[in-house]
């Protein structure tokens, strides 16, 4: 009998993915059963998964570090023991990053790479200091001849009310909020900016892999919006355009100049690329362009998403030492449906 390991993922992407024997047979985000965009608890996906497969382990993945707590009415500790009766339960809730950064090294089939993860919302847990330490950007070295990946570089931000700076990804992210948009839209900042062009009123967005802090302000530890002086640069559509050239132009340039750090540093020239921000199809085209001679993977499900997958991934290693890499060939791994419920389903939309 194969071994199943379901990975549940808890956040505004989340999803779930089942792991048979170290390979991905089922992953789906839940908003696309209960139709509601970002839904943040899988509930469909844990009845599905419970009615069509069988589970031995379960892996959790998310952004908090308290492993069960109550979503409104639900206490999710309650929900998967309702599901899944008497199965171990890995919590992988304070290892955020390295879920996104094990998941993209695993589906590119580098047997060495640096994995680098850009994502304002991660978080890792110190038990040594009572604090969360929230990882923004990671990069970790992989090989399979090793039997744990190295940490390269780290950067955080933290929730202890003395964060002074906003960190590299957070940048971007209040840019797309002080533009109108939603923190998850940071697609349409990337949009936008291919209306705009330079324009030397705005000042330097980034200072040192930072927000520059004559631009920004922090509120509540870990936000970030502009200084009261820089809001005429929202006065015009023209002007909102070439802010969101300007950080765009900025951001990539600035993650290209850490990637070109560490290629120095380790002679490495396979990279993998996860977390929110390498979903900027342009930031990514950038760097291919700006280092022709290194080999990219950048993980398409680099959303939280996938960490679904990351942290069933990294159970299935811990379980078994397996250290076989399964290259990503498809993205369809949602239910399948036989001839017949597809033409039930044709037929329900015919009648009406």
């Amino acid at each position: 009998m194969p071994y199943n390991i379901l990975g549940l993922n808890f956040s505004h992407n989340s999803s779930a993915c089942l792991l048979s024997d170290g390979k991905i047979v089922f992953f789906l985000e839940e908003d696309r059963l209960s139709r509601i965009k970002n839904d943040t608890l899988p509930l469909k996906l844990i009845n599905y998964i419970s009615e069509n497969f069988s589970i031995d382990q379960i892996a959790i993945s998310g952004l908090s570090n308290f492993p069960y707590q109550n979503f409104g009415d639900y206490d999710f500790k309650l929900v998967i023991q309702k599901y899944f009766l008497n199965q171990p339960i890995i919590n992988l809730l304070g290892f955020h990053h390295l879920c996104h950064s094990y998941h993209a090294y695993k589906n590119s089939g580098f047997n060495n790479c640096l994995s680098i993860v850009v994502d304002g919302n991660g978080s890792e847990f110190f038990s040594d200091t009572n604090k969360t330490f929230y990882e923004t950007e990671s990069i970790f070295l992989y090989s399979t001849n090793e039997d744990n990946p190295k940490i390269i570089y780290k950067s955080y931000r933290t929730n202890n009310g003395k964060t002074d700076l906003v960190t590299f990804s957070k940048v971007y992210e209040t840019i797309t909020q002080e533009l109108g948009f939603g923190f998850l839209e940071a697609g349409k900042t990337m949009g936008l900016s291919s209306y705009g062009k330079f324009n030397p009123q705005i000042p330097n967005l980034y200072l040192d892999q930072k927000g520059n802090p004559e631009v920004f302000k922090v509120y509540e530890n870990v936000n970030g919006k502009l200084k009261n002086k820089y809001k005429t640069l929202l006065n015009t559509q023209q002007s909102k355009s070439d802010l969101a050239y300007k950080v765009q132009t900025e951001a990539q340039e600035n993650i290209g100049n850490l990637i070109d750090k560490v290629i120095k540093k380790t002679n490495v020239k396979n990279i993998c690329c996860s977390g929110g921000y390498f979903l900027n199809c342009v930031s990514n085209y950038y760097l291919t362009k700006r280092f022709p001679k290194i080999n990219f993977y950048f993980e398409p499900v680099s959303s939280d998403a996938g960490n679904a997958i990351g942290a069933a991934q990294l159970v299935w290693y811990q379980k078994t030492q397996d250290k076989t890499l399964n290259p990503q060939k498809t993205l369809y791994y949602g239910p399948q449906y036989s001839k017949e419920q597809l033409l039930e389903g044709i037929q329900k939309y015919v009648s009406n």
